[in-house]
């Protein structure tokens, strides 16, 4: 009996290691924080070796394995029960059998949560509780029970109930840590009631996360003020609605007090709880609440008929109070209307309205040391970027608009509209909005080395004053920008056109892979209309293709011709703006001084002279080839996005041969040789500028 149980468990255990790799599970191990356990000795403890034992190690690995297998199915994720030994105690030829249950929480991978069963777990089972017939054991990640009783046939949630709670606290008097508490059991009945009724999405594991916001904020003795407050509550999977919400509801009863605690959780079999006041789960929140209004109530109990006419008082002032409150907001609606259309559309207006994108001020506004200058990371054309920390401790990026920019209002909206219908891990990320009054805000999550113009441009500025870029850092970041723009330009939902390409619009993760940012002026475009005209010409002198600047023909080609701008100045090192010495009346810049190298046959003179010797030469002329295709005059004869990824894998000996650049700059202005005919008309436009790259909104209009 007992070699037929062990080779079940190894049986089991080599089950999964077919679906968790060594490293995965490790890894997952690592993080699987321990909470609490429970060892109950209802019998006499079972001895090493014995059959018992060998029936629990079965178990535990069959429980790890159809967790994670029914993980991998999208069906009751994370969620096991069986027993092992039950047939023989019945037959009355053994009486070792044992029965058991898994639960891993919600947002767990499938091999995160194997690990925890089957690597974690058994640390409690058979070391923190051995012998014990009957063990509990609560991880951050996973639950798990088993016991020499049939405990699945009754369900009974009192069993095993353990409970815990924060030392910190809310200070600032009896009535600040009861507002707290309130919020508390506010948040985990709202997600008690989205959990039992959560069989569709989720894929039905009864799982619900989410946070409460209140703008009047709660001192702590961490010496923080808490704005947030996040919780989590789950059920096993086949529990019926009433059942998960009744469960859920014995937990929060039986709640010990308190008093303002700033975390707190109850775990036991068939449901658990569980609030702080940071993010501890994976994912966005399911369910994003305000603070409701705050209460009060008389200290004297003058009878139930003063009671009751209380009531009655309150429930008319609060009538009272609904239709003036709508009524105000219908004035509001109708007299905001016009202005909202005048720039949004009333579908993408609804679209706004029911989003779970929107920050409230208070919480930005305590993230960023309310916009503390030493947080400034920068000054964008519209306003500055804030850095910041969210209460649940993630790092954040606030580009705060400036008060009197009304277009920057019209881009918010713009960017909003667009970016919450991207994802790509070339593109920024975009958390959020606030609108609040003047205050108009976009939250980016915060990229740590900040923008490409300060590691390339400005290493005195750059992240621990760091050294030049290397090249296989450069050939990355061009390499991502192009996946970014291709994912613009033809395989996201919107075709989008970004109109303003550039080495500060392109940020840095830690890992140094690029993302695009700030799409205040990017323009969605029909894929099947290759070329549309604007009266209105927004972007960066420098970057601009010339039918854009001079005709205001607006195509892809715009982010192409931008894109090998950008990719001469990373190999170059160099700014488009700067001027470069020649020995001829006028000075050359970026785009002629490599043009004439490469035209003399002497195109890696024109590379960073800190990539000598450090770079294949290769392929920094295949990205001067390259970036000298994006540039050429003639639109039409620029590469896609597509096929400037084909040539970045390719070798550049099949590559047609460039024509001249575009535009040739001089003497700080910017004259163009471009001209095209409009009927009899002959268009041709000089202009001169002392815009500077940095500044987005490089407004004029073509004649």
């Amino acid at each position: 009996m007992e070699e037929a149980a062990y080779e079940r468990a190894i049986a089991l255990l080599l089950l999964l290691f077919a679906v968790c790799s060594p490293p995965s599970c490790l890894a997952a191990e690592i993080v699987a924080e321990l909470i609490t356990w429970k060892c109950s000795n209802n019998h006499t403890p079972y001895a090493a070796n014995s059959t018992y034992e060998s029936n629990v190690r079965a178990l535990v690995a069959s429980l790890a394995a159809n967790a994670n297998a029914s993980s991998n199915n999208n069906a009751s994720v994370g969620f096991a029960t069986g027993a092992v030994g039950q047939q023989q105690q019945q037959q009355g030829t053994d009486a070792s059998a044992v029965w058991g249950v898994a639960l891993c929480r919600g947002d767990t991978t499938g091999s995160a949560c194997a690990s925890c069963l089957a690597l974690a777990a058994p640390g409690v089972a058979f070391d923190k509780c051995r012998g014990a017939r009957d063990v509990s054991a609560f991880y951050d990640r996973c639950l798990l029970r088993f016991s020499d009783e049939d405990f699945l046939a009754s369900r009974d949630n009192t069993e095993v109930q353990m409970t815990g709670v924060s030392k910190d606290s809310v200070i600032g008097g009896a009535n600040k840590a009861a507002r707290f508490d309130a919020l508390v059991v506010y948040l985990l009945g709202a997600l008690s009631d989205l959990a039992a009724s959560n069989s569709k999405s989720n894929n039905g594991t009864r799982y619900a996360v989410g946070v409460v916001t209140s703008e009047e904020g709660f001192p702590a003795t961490t010496e923080q003020v808490i704005y947030n407050i996040s919780g989590m509550v789950q059920c096993t999977p086949d529990q019926a609605p009433p059942a998960c919400r009744s469960c859920l509801q014995g937990l929060m009863d039986n709640m010990p007090a308190r008093n303002g605690s700033i975390g707190g959780q109850m775990n036991a079999v068939w449901c658990r709880l569980r609030f702080e006041v940071r993010k501890f789960y994976d994912g966005e929140p399911m369910l994003r609440l305000a603070a409701p209004p705050q209460t009060s109530s008389s200290s004297t109990d003058k009878g139930t008929t003063r009671r009751g006419r209380n009531v009655a008082t309150a429930i008319v002032i609060v009538l009272g109070v609904v239709v003036i409150l709508l009524s105000v907001f219908t004035i509001y609606l109708w007299r905001n209307t016009k202005a909202k259309r005048a720039y949004i559309p009333d579908n993408e207006d609804d679209h706004l309205a029911g989003s779970s994108l929107f920050f409230d001020l208070a919480t930005l506004r305590y993230a960023t040391s309310d916009f503390a200058e030493e947080n400034k990371l920068g000054h964008g054309g519209f306003g500055a970027v804030y850095k910041g920390i969210l209460p649940d401790g993630r790092e954040i990026a606030v580009k705060r608009l400036d008060k009197t920019s009304q277009q920057g209002e019209k881009e918010l909206k713009n960017e909003l509209l667009l970016v919450v219908k991207l994802r790509h891990n070339n593109l920024a990320k975009l958390y959020g909005v606030c609108l609040n009054g003047d205050e108009k805000l976009l939250v980016y999550e915060y990229l740590s080395n900040r923008s490409l113009d300060i590691l390339l441009f400005e290493r005195q500025d750059a992240p621990m004053n760091s050294e030049p870029l290397d090249w296989n850092t450069r050939y990355k970041i061009i390499y991502g920008v192009a996946r970014g723009l291709l994912y613009l330009h033809e395989d996201s939902q919107a075709k989008i056109i970004h109109r303003d390409l550039k080495a500060s619009n392109i940020l840095l993760d830690g890992d140094m892979t690029p993302k695009i940012s700030d799409f205040g002026l990017a323009r969605l475009f029909n894929s099947e209309k290759t070329t549309t005209v604007t009266s209105r010409v927004v972007g960066t002198l420098g970057y601009m293709a010339p039918e854009y600047a001079v005709l205001g023909q607006l195509s892809v080609k715009l982010d192409v011709y931008s894109f090998g701008v950008l990719i001469l100045e990373i190999v170059t090192g160099k700014r488009n703006t700067d001027l470069f010495e020649s020995g001829e009346e006028e000075p050359k810049t970026l785009l002629s001084y490599v043009w004439d190298h490469w035209s003399k046959g002497t195109p890696l003179e024109s590379m960073d002279g800190w990539l000598w010797r450090r770079a294949p030469e290769s392929e920094v002329l295949k990205c001067i080839h390259i970036g000298l295709l994006c540039v050429q005059e003639n639109p039409a004869d620029r590469p896609t996005m597509l096929t400037v990824l084909v040539m970045l894998h390719g070798e550049a000996s099949g590559f047609d041969s460039p024509s001249r650049p575009a535009f040739a700059y001089a003497s700080g202005g910017v004259e163009s040789s471009f001209t095209a005919s409009s009927g009899d008309q002959r268009v041709t436009a000089t202009h001169h500028s002392g815009s500077v790259n940095g500044v987005s909104v490089s407004e004029f209009h073509p004649r």
